[in-house]
């Protein structure tokens, strides 16, 4: 779990699902954590380089569609934002759903990424292009089914 404020299970009121950007209620075995003042998925975690198949439902879940900014995409793969290669673990807080163009685009020489969870508990991606351009991309809010 990440550092900070403690989190908790997330859960809707009722225990309801939380609804996937389809519309249609998604199920992710494990547990996940909402931070306590926004309500953001913050947390679930692997050992794993891979993302495991539950892991990449949460971000699928968390991020809705491509994380690159302007892009809009429907996601297809599940992507370290500091790679793997370089240290960046396999978790929810470095881990970005992106189109397949844009997660090859960001591999060009000169693209870099960075993720962070804001204070709020928001997970937000900078991305910096080759020219020296900064995008932030900030997950949106979970939404309940009821």
């Amino acid at each position: 779990m990440p550092p900070g404020p403690k989190a908790s299970p997330a859960r809707t009121r009722g225990g309801r699902r939380l609804a996937t950007t389809q519309g249609d209620a998604s199920r992710i075995r494990g547990r996940l954590y909402r931070h306590p003042r926004s309500g953001a998925l913050v947390a679930m975690e692997s050992r794993s380089r891979l993302f495991p198949a539950g892991l990449a439902r949460f971000i699928a879940l968390r991020d809705g569609t491509c994380r690159t900014p302007y892009c809009d995409a429907p996601i297809r793969h599940t992507d370290h934002a500091t790679p793997a290669a370089r240290g960046g673990p396999t978790s929810a807080a470095n881990g970005q759903g992106l189109c397949e163009a844009c997660n090859y685009a960001k591999e060009a020489p000169g693209w870099t990424a960075a993720a962070r969870i804001d204070d709020d508990g928001r997970h937000t991606v900078v991305l910096s292009t080759p020219t020296g351009t900064t995008h932030q991309s900030t997950a949106p809010p979970i939404v309940a089914v009821a």
